[in-house]
């Protein structure tokens, strides 16, 4: 298929399949059109193609999980990335609207001949694409890998847009990624200034299957958010977004749809090491869970708090919407005071222990990186509270002992790690301050 075939295939407008109008205009026919018996040969097809609604223009049925790309015909696009997607649309997306059998069939090496000269086919919108024999091994790529390729290729905004997309193709096809490819995503798109593609993912979760369920993918997004902010030079707009986005994130995570997921641990494996099996001799428990839900955790709560404190220092000049107050009051009752930092909030097991999910703080960089925004952000909350009387100078108090604690871990962190990326981000909080 020619590159410029696919584009004409993944033709859409605009953002119209994320709408609730392109919901109701568009009715996705999917019509089994023949499996007919030809002597010893069985042809197999399968047609998909769309209706539009009266009035409304109609659009091409986009595979979920494929390359939105013909928005601007004379733009430059990156080969690359067009292939990198065509891979998983034609050899992992496309495959899981055929039936188990005809996967089955394409999968099966005794088949190969067979497919040879009777491909199984299916319709796109009238363009026809015909399924050979496919190596499981050889010719179906591995969905993690390909899909780490597929983001690590997005430079630009409009590469980004896909994002949802593509993860909704690999959720409908039934495959799943991991914690750790989402933070890793996180942190590309973040890198990129493209952090709210991944937060419109998770706000998608029920099609992309993108849960925010683990502490590093939440601490990557809250900190490229704050650091949206800290890069416009505190322009006001950008951070007033930045504030709506991270409250976006903290209501995300009341959702029941994100959250870790229950442990799946099983006790009687330690047992059965005990007993000598050979399946669970290294078997070991794992690291207690945190102690806190994501919801409830300070250091997401904390994030808020940071650019809530920033719109009222820099452009209100006081907690006007007591936005800071309620803040804070939530971080502090959650916080536990006797000078406990970042670092001391979970069981230490499950920093220390390689398995535990806040074993990344563990790491001097990737701390810093987390911690200066946080640090920063009490800072500021300290100083808009404590202009005050009663109450909210009391408040600014009880913030004074976690900044405190804080503060004595970013100063060991920044020991430790000098020179690399989480020294860079308190740079730009703190010395550009000086």
């Amino acid at each position: 298929m020619s590159r410029q075939s696919i584009r004409n295939v993944l033709r859409t407008s605009g953002n119209a399949l994320h709408s609730d109008v392109a919901s109701s205009s568009l009715q996705l026919l999917i019509d089994i059109l023949f499996s007919l018996s030809h002597g010893t040969e069985t042809i197999y097809g399968l047609r998909i193609h769309f209706v539009a609604r009266a009035g409304l223009a109609p659009a091409v049925f986009v595979m979920p999980g494929a390359r939105q790309i013909a928005v601007d015909d004379s733009a430059t696009f990156c080969t690359e990335l067009d292939e990198s997607l065509e891979k998983i649309r034609s050899k992992i997306i496309l495959l899981s609207y055929l039936s188990a059998k005809q996967r089955s069939d394409i999968l099966d090496p005794n088949k190969e001949h067979r497919l040879r000269v009777d491909p199984i086919t299916l319709e796109v919108d009238g363009e026809i694409l015909r399924f050979n024999h496919m190596d499981r091994f050889r010719d179906v790529p591995n969905a993690r890998a390909a899909a780490r390729d597929a983001v690590g290729r997005m430079t630009t905004r409009a590469d980004f847009e896909n994002l949802p997309r593509l993860l909704e193709g690999l959720h409908r096809s039934n495959r799943r990624l991991r914690p750790a490819d989402y933070a890793r995503i996180a942190r590309r798109a973040g890198e990129r200034g493209c952090i709210f593609a991944v937060i419109e993912s998770a706000r998608q979760v029920q099609r992309t299957g993108f849960r925010l369920e683990s502490s590093e993918t939440v601490a990557e997004i809250l900190t490229h958010v704050q650091m949206k902010a800290v890069d416009s030079a505190w322009d006001e707009a950008e951070t007033r977004q930045a504030l709506v986005w991270a409250e976006l994130v903290v209501d995300l995570l009341q959702d029941p749809s994100h959250g870790r997921r229950p442990p799946t641990y099983q006790p009687g494996a330690a047992g059965a090491a005990a007993e000598g099996s050979t399946a669970a001799v290294a078997a070991t428990p794992p690291p207690p869970p945190p102690a806190f839900p994501l919801s409830r955790d300070p250091q997401v709560l904390a994030a808020r708090l940071h650019l809530a404190a920033v719109v009222a220092d820099k452009f209100g000049g006081a907690d006007t919407d007591g936005k800071v107050s309620r803040y804070a009051t939530e971080l502090v009752q959650l916080w536990p005071a006797g000078g406990k930092g970042l670092r001391a909030l979970h069981p230490q097991a499950t920093y220390a222990d390689r398995r535990g999910e806040m074993h990344y703080l563990d790491e001097s960089n990737k701390f810093l990186g987390v911690a200066a925004p946080l640090l920063h952000g009490l800072d500021t909350a300290i100083r808009v509270l404590g202009g005050s009387q009663g109450d909210s100078a009391a408040l600014a108090g009880e913030l004074q002992s976690r900044r405190d604690a804080l503060a004595a871990e970013v100063h060991t962190a920044r020991a430790a790690a000098p020179d690399r990326r989480g020294a860079a981000i308190y740079k730009k909080l703190f010395e550009s301050e000086a």
